[in-house]
Parts: structure tokens; C-alpha cells; sequence
């Protein structure tokens, strides 16, 4: 990976800090420290042929020629493969066939900092001129070219061929703002004290990304290399790796997946609408039981329901949410100097929890064990093990009990945990109507909602994300899946009951559109047409007719909806008449006639 970081992090008064000061003796300017770092590195490259891998390579220079900077156009170069590149110095390349060399020649050259450490007598590489050198080695040269290349290729005319590469950022690589002191001749000591955790560690999941570790892409069996450890001993961070059991993949299977880590699938969800509310039901089998791609983990923790008066994000509104009764656990870093907590694995569950830390012969049934009696003031200890220190604190609101602490409710709360998850190995009994898994369906009903204008409600999954690397968790689309509906009026049910007409009258000087009773979501629409005039409580299958106080029949609307749509209930009429004209004031009659015969009568009366 090529990486590249300012040369000490911009130290101010001696110390780090993200705060923005004014520096009135060396910069007259407003400046900050710069302890992070960036690197670029090749997620893939193809074979040049026959199996055969390609040649890295990379190589730097200083961009000076050495007419216009003597002593300064130089760059890292092997004794053994020196090429004179006619311009009287060792850098910049210039001409195709001295650019080609450079590109081609297996070179991997030492990181800038070392350049002053390379002797005269050095057998690898030659010497750098001297205060090239102390300048590269200590402040960086200030034009200096980087190359990474791969090859060669033989690419016929008009053919192409891709690289995939990664360009990834790394917080706090600087962490003595005295380690400068030890440059230019003390370059190892220098380099020890860079801390790559986070470089790395992005750059790892970049790989991870790109070929998820574990997965069998193709289907040919091999999901990648592996190694098995004894976590007993030595527990595995498997934030870029794939964990099954004792089993750690930490390649993939060569096939790119371009996959990240992602929420769990959002829930399949019904919408019906009750008097003055909506019911929502959803079943939540594959959100709490897919694997996420990246770890390998069942991930859930909850679910959220929104309800808004239309789809987008910022009109949706939490009403509901579940989540899963887990906590972090915060272990003692260890350094003395200050004293610092980290998370190091998922959220444990207060059952897992109480059979690790609880109390007793049986401590997976100390019910007293109460992880949040421990705090970084009063951590819990392991006797015998006084650098065992850590205290745990609730992932999420951990509002878990169905009916108390959420207001959604289990619809089968006696429904023993499946045997299976495929519902055709399942007896019938443990199946919902519509064939899902009785234990994961779950309601909420929406209440105090106005049964004129429609609703929209969307159900969400998200994960816990990854407490170790400061991820928090990933929740699916709020829009994405979002379905309407309109509540029912007074005490109601859906296709039962009067139908009733609003608003009666109508009225054109009145701002319905305001209301939301008519043109939402078309803002571009002029008001003269987006006019509507609504039908509630309908039949799923009905026949509107709107007649003239003369009989004349004015318009003719067919509702034929599945009952099972949620606004199967609802039908609008836009006040154009059959005949393609906007409808004149005046008393109208209007009969819905359902598909057995029946049919009810009403008036209506049109201000325009």
C-alpha cells in the first residue's frame, strides 16, 4: 500500500489537538493538527497469462531536474538494474522507454523517511545525495512523483482491462508529537511509533468489500483461505473476517463481490385500516435470521415503524420500536497513564451475561446479576486477575418486552422458537395465512389518525452494527417499500358499513390542498387540477355513480381492488364529468351499487 502523512502530525505547544488555533510565530494563519494519514493500494489484478502473477511495483522521485535543482532529481534505485536516464540525475524518468523501465521494474522502494540512512557502501541500493536526503528523510520533498504499477500486459489493439483499487484514510497515525526529534537518522524509531491500526484496519475491510471473506461467490466449494483457532485462548476480532465456530476465513473465494456490510432485510409488513388508525402487521423471519455478508453474524437488534402524511424521509415520523435487550461490554485497555475502556466484541444478551459474570452454583439463573451496577468508576473484577477490569452499558434503549417497554406486540406470543426456518419442513400450525413463521409475526396499530387523508407507514430492520470499530448500526430505507393507506372513520370496518363522501360540500374557495385532501406529492400541478372528491368505507368491488339532481348520469367510476389492499376501501372522483368537462356547481346524487346487489344512496353538493 502506498501511504502518505504529514512528517509529525503538526504538534501545537508540544501536544495533539482538532481543535483550530491561530499560530502568530511559524504559519501567521489558522492551522490544527494533522495526525491522520491516507494509502492506495491494488484490490485485485489479473494474471498476465498462463497463471503467471504480475510484477508490483513502486517507485518515487523527486520532480527537480537536475538542471534547474542540482543534487535535488534523484529517487530510490537498485545498483544492480541501474539505468542511466541521460538527464544527470537518478528521478524524474523522462522519454517512453525510461518511463517504461520505471514502470516494469519489479522496484519496491523504501519509504521516504529512510533516505538518509542509506550508506555509500550500501549493496541494495544507491547512496541519495546529502541534503536530498535530509530533506526527504525529515520534512518530505516537496514535489516528489509516486508510481504504483503492475504488469506486464499484452493488450491487443482496442482491448481493455481493469485494476480495481482502494483509496482509504486512517485516523490517528501520529501519536508522540516527539517522534520527529528521533529523524533523519533514527528512522526505524520513527516508524515504530506510527500507529497503522486504522489504516490497516480500513484498508482490510476494503478487501473484505470487495471479496467478502467466507462467501463462496461462484458455487465451486471454496469460500476462501482459513485458519482455525482456539478462541478459548485467544479470542478473534472478526471485524474483517469471517467467523464460523473456530473457523476464521480471511480471504474471499477470488470472485469480487462488491458487498459491504449491510442492515438486515427490512420486514415483510400489511397495512389495514381500523377506525380512526391503521393496523400494522409484519413478519420479521428473514430480518432475524440472515447472516450478515461481512461477519458472518446474525446481526439484528430491532425494528422501527414510521407513519407520515407521505414518503419521504423527513415526513416519516418513529411511532414504534423494538429493540433487542443486549449490552456493551467495556474492557480495561490496560495502560495505566489513563484510563481508557474499549469494546472489543458484539453485544452480549443479559442471559449470556449473567452465565459468565453471575453469581452462585448456577449463575446463568442470578437473577440479581445487573450488568449497569458497574460503571469505569466501579468496574467488576475478576478475582485473581487484577488486569480483568470492564463494565457494561445498554446497546440501544433495549425496549424489549412486547406490549410494555414497546408498544408492538407479538401476534403469537405462546409460539414456541422454530425448529426450522424453511417453512416446508414446519407443520402447518406453525405457519401464518400467508405461510411465514408464526413466532416472528408481530402487530402495532397506529391510533388518533384522521380518516380523510392517506398515510404512510414504513417498517425498518437495523443491526447492531460494530461496536469495535465505532460503527453504529445500520437501519434499512425508511422510503424504500413505504405503502399508504386511509384510515377507517369513526367505528367503522373496512367495507362494512355507510359509505361516506367528503368534503360534502365542496367548496373551491376552500384550501383542501392544505389539508392534504387533494394534490399531494404534485406541487408543479395547478390547484384547478388536482381537485378530488373522496369515497370512504367502499366495498372492494363496487360501481360509483355520480347523477345530476335531473338523473343524468355525470360520471361512472369502477372500484375493483383486491381486499387485501389496504386502501381497498377508498375511491376518488376528480370532479371531470364523462364528458371530459370540469363538473358545475349544484346538488348531485351518488349510488355505489356492490357486487351482490346492494347499493347505497347519498348526496353531494358542489361549490364551484
Amino acid at each position: 500500500m502506498v501511504w502518505a502523512a504529514d512528517n509529525d502530525g503538526d504538534p501545537i505547544d508540544g501536544e495533539y489537538t482538532d481543535e483550530i488555533v491561530f499560530d502568530h510565530e511559524v504559519w501567521n494563519d489558522w492551522i490544527k493538527s494533522c495526525t491522520h494519514g491516507n494509502g492506495l493500494f491494488f484490490l485485485d489484478y489479473p494474471d498476465i497469462g498462463a497463471g503467471e502473477p504480475p510484477y508490483i511495483s513502486y517507485n518515487w522521485w523527486s520532480m527537480y531536474l537536475e538542471e534547474y535543482l542540482p543534487g535535488y532529481d534523484f529517487g530510490p534505485r537498485h545498483r544492480q538494474d541501474f539505468r542511466d536516464f541521460n538527464t544527470g540525475g537518478t528521478g524524474q524518468p523522462l522519454g517512453d522507454v525510461n518511463k517504461y523501465h520505471v514502470l516494469s521494474n519489479g522496484e519496491i522502494d523504501y519509504d521516504m523517511v529512510y533516505a538518509a540512512t542509506i550508506p555509500p557502501d550500501d549493496p541494495t541500493w544507491l547512496s541519495p545525495p546529502g541534503e536530498a536526503a535530509l530533506l526527504a528523510s525529515t520534512m518530505g520533498l516537496p514535489r516528489a512523483g509516486n508510481l504504483l504499477s503492475v504488469g506486464p500486459y499484452d493488450l491487443p489493439p482496442g482491448s481493455s482491462i481493469r485494476f480495481p483499487f482502494a483509496l482509504v484514510g486512517g485516523e490517528g497515525l501520529h501519536t508522540d508529537p516527539t517522534n520527529a526529534d528521533l529523524l533523519p537518522y533514527n528512522a526505524r524509531g520513527f516508524m515504530k511509533k506510527l500507529d497503522f491500526t486504522d489504516l490497516i484496519g480500513n484498508a482490510m475491510w476494503a478487501r473484505a468489500i470487495y471479496d467478502n471473506p467466507g462467501v463462496d461467490t461462484d458455487g465451486d466449494g471454496y469460500a476462501g483461505e482459513f485458519g482455525v483457532c482456539d478462541q478459548s485462548v485467544s479470542p478473534v476480532d472478526s471485524a474483517w473476517m469471517r467467523v464460523r465456530g473456530d473457523t476464521v476465513f480471511y480471504t474471499g473465494d477470488g470472485v469480487p463481490d462488491w458487498r459491504g456490510a449491510v442492515p438486515p432485510p427490512a420486514p415483510d409488513f400489511w397495512l389495514t385500516p381500523v377506525p380512526n388508525g391503521i393496523q400494522v402487521r409484519f413478519n420479521g423471519t428473514r430480518s432475524e435470521t440472515q447472516t450478515d455478508a461481512i461477519s458472518g453474524l446474525v446481526d439484528f437488534e430491532g425494528y422501527r415503524v414510521y407513519c407520515g402524511l407521505d414518503q419521504r424521509a423527513a415526513s416519516l415520523s418513529l411511532v414504534a420500536a423494538y429493540d433487542r435487550h443486549n449490552y456493551d461490554k467495556f474492557v480495561w485497555s490496560g495502560e495505566l497513564e489513563v484510563t481508557r475502556f474499549d469494546v472489543l466484541e458484539v453485544p452480549f444478551s443479559l442471559d449470556s451475561l449473567r452465565c459468565l459474570y453471575g453469581a452462585g452454583t448456577d449463575p446463568c439463573s442470578d437473577g440479581a446479576f445487573d450488568p449497569l451496577a458497574y460503571t469505569p468508576s466501579s468496574p467488576y473484577k475478576i478475582e485473581g486477575f487484577l488486569d480483568s477490569l470492564f463494565y457494561f452499558m445498554a446497546h440501544g434503549h433495549n425496549a424489549s418486552e412486547w406490549g410494555v417497554t414497546t408498544p408492538i406486540v407479538k401476534v403469537y406470543p405462546d409460539e414456541p422458537y422454530p425448529a426450522s426456518f424453511d417453512p416446508d419442513s414446519l407443520p402447518p400450525e406453525a405457519l401464518t395465512p400467508e405461510g411465514n413463521l408464526k413466532y416472528f409475526e408481530y402487530e402495532f396499530t397506529i391510533e388518533n389518525l384522521l380518516p380523510t387523508v392517506p398515510y404512510w407507514v414504513s417498517v425498518t430492520a437495523l443491526d447492531f452494527g460494530a461496536p469495535a470499530m465505532g460503527a453504529a448500526g445500520f437501519e434499512t430505507s425508511v422510503t424504500s417499500g413505504a405503502k399508504s393507506v386511509y384510515p377507517l372513520g369513526g367505528s367503522q370496518v373496512a367495507g362494512d358499513g355507510d359509505v361516506y363522501v367528503y368534503p360534502n360540500p365542496y367548496r373551491q374557495d376552500e384550501s383542501y390542498r392544505d389539508h392534504g385532501l387533494e394534490g399531494r406529492m404534485e406541487p408543479d400541478r395547478p390547484d384547478y387540477r388536482v381537485r378530488e372528491v373522496h369515497f370512504g368505507n367502499l366495498p372492494p368491488r363496487c360501481t360509483i355513480s355520480i347523477f345530476s339532481l335531473d338523473g343524468d348520469l355525470v360520471r361512472r367510476l369502477e372500484h375493483d381492488m383486491d381486499p387485501s389492499d389496504p386502501n381497498c376501501s377508498h375511491d376518488s372522483w376528480n370532479l371531470i364529468t364523462r364528458n371530459t368537462q370540469l363538473v358545475v356547481s349544484g346538488l348531485y346524487y351518488w349510488v355505489v351499487e356492490a357486487e351482490d346487489g346492494s347499493t347505497q344512496m347519498g348526496k353531494l353538493v358542489i361549490i364551484m
